[in-house]
């Protein structure tokens, strides 16, 4: 029984960080100077979340990705897509439209209030 609970202690934990590490985020706002970057976790039934944020911090925008609307090949997730919304704490909003790129990348963007645009990739490395 101890050597089921070390198993688990020291074991699962690392599955689940192995599978958030590898996604990377990358985005730009027309309104922000330079790359916004950080990482991505994939939805178990498509869409996903990630966060950007600038190298100093100065900003940090939270993105939800809804499950697919979108499934032009029901057999691959490849051209899915779908709505979500970013929220960064400089108190925007955005409203996005996501696409798959593979089974494990996807894009999208999205205008905020002021007509600023927001585009971002999210890629497995």
């Amino acid at each position: 029984m101890k050597i089921l609970r070390f198993a688990a202690l020291f074991l699962i934990p690392p599955l689940f960080v192995a599978c958030a590490v590898g996604y990377q985020a990358r985005g730009s706002l027309s309104d922000f100077p330079g790359e916004l970057r950080g990482k991505g976790y994939p939805g178990n039934s498509g869409g996903g979340r990630f966060v950007l944020s600038d190298p100093e911090e100065h900003l940090t925008c939270d993105g939800q990705t809804l499950p697919p609307s979108v499934s032009p090949m029901p057999s691959s997730c490849i051209g899915e897509g779908g709505e979500g919304v970013v929220r960064c704490t400089d108190g925007r909003q955005i409203p996005i439209r996501w696409e798959s790129i593979t089974c494990r990348s996807w894009k999208g963007s999205g205008v905020d209030a002021r007509g600023n645009r927001l585009e971002f990739r999210v890629e497995r490395h």
